[in-house]
């Protein structure tokens, strides 16, 4: 009996048949490889934009205040986002920084403003409508107290930095053009969008309630488009967004370099949050800023009764009690510390 390589004809069937049994393996393992691999979706697929658009004429604070004058009103001006921007007689523990540095004392009379309270104050004044005019000195402030003064050896006023840098951020419905905002600090608006007046009998109307939380991409636009700190506007190219409105796709005009996600030499802070918008927007994942914090409530309690998860590390020890956090130090160099 003839073996196959005494037969031509079975030799080369049996060729074929190793060809394709080593094509199919090598088939198997590029899927397994792919399917561990996480799928990227466009971020810009989905939803609208108003870029370019009129700013809407939508409901101010003050009237929602009348309704939410009891849960919401009387914390708000203690609240992290609500304070971001203070006038001085509203804030008569900051005015005292200014009669205790002789540096500052030149400038005392003309400031109106401040802006930030934690680590660094800055200090402002009018520049005409919808325009601050921002002081070059900055507070380091440690305990509630002065630690030092920087960039203080020529101090001046700038009339262009605040709405070229800090506006989109610190400041409500802000003209790309103009750079002109409706009103400093941030209003209801900011986050709850164009809101309709009819929600006080269906919340599912407004941004953030509720009933209106489970949009993982549009909430998470909704925080982005101030923390992302980093990206630049495609459109305007300013360091925020063009126009955005609670409800956009904030990706549709935010230029994001996502490699930050995981960029070991950013501070740990703006890492997690990069990390956080790029597995919503790019990979689909459902946990967004409010499964952690609550913005009202000026607590991140939820947070700290999360299980464990790879994002925890970005902040907190691997191992041991959650409440031991890594040492850093938030730097930013588009707001100046």
């Amino acid at each position: 009996m003839m073996n196959s390589a005494q037969n031509p004809r079975l030799y080369s069937i049996k060729r074929v048949k190793l060809l394709f049994l080593f094509l199919a393996i090598l088939f198997a393992v590029f899927s397994f490889a792919a399917s561990g691999q996480e799928k990227q979706s466009d971020p810009a697929a989905w939803g609208s934009n108003h870029v370019g658009k009129p700013l809407p004429e939508y409901v101010h604070g003050d009237e929602c205040l009348f309704c939410h004058r009891n849960d919401i009103g009387q914390t708000w001006q203690k609240n992290a986002h609500g304070v971001t921007i203070r006038q001085r007689e509203d804030a008569p523990v900051l005015g005292s920084l200014l009669a205790g540095q002789p540096a500052l004392k030149p400038f005392a009379a003309e400031v109106e403003y401040f802006m930030g309270s934690r680590h660094r104050v800055r200090f402002l004044k009018k520049e005409g409508y919808g325009r601050f005019a921002i002081l070059s000195i900055q507070a380091a402030i440690t305990d509630g107290k002065v630690e030092k003064l920087i960039d203080g050896e020529k101090p001046a006023w700038d009339k262009e930095k605040f709405a070229a840098r800090c506006a989109g951020c610190h400041a409500t419905a802000v003209d790309a053009k103009t750079k002109e905002f409706a009103a400093f600090g941030l209003d209801c608006y900011t986050c709850h969008g164009d809101v309709n007046l009819e929600h006080t009998n269906d919340t599912s109307m407004i941004w953030l309630s509720k009933k209106k939380k489970d949009d993982s991409r549009a909430i998470t636009s909704i925080c982005a488009q101030c923390h992302l700190r980093g990206s630049a506007s495609r459109s305007s190219s300013l360091p925020y967004p063009n126009n955005f409105v609670a409800g956009d796709n904030l990706f549709q005009d935010l230029q994001v370099d996502w490699s930050k996600a995981d960029d070991e030499s950013l501070n740990a802070g703006d890492r997690h949050i990069f990390r956080n918008v790029r597995d919503v927007v790019l990979y689909g994942k459902q946990t967004t800023c409010l499964n952690c914090h609550s913005v009202h409530g000026n607590s991140s309690l939820k947070h700290r009764r999360l299980l464990r998860d790879a994002t925890c590390a970005d902040c907190h020890q691997a191992e041991g009690p959650l409440k031991n956090l890594k040492p850093y130090t938030v730097r930013s160099p588009l707001c100046e510390y």
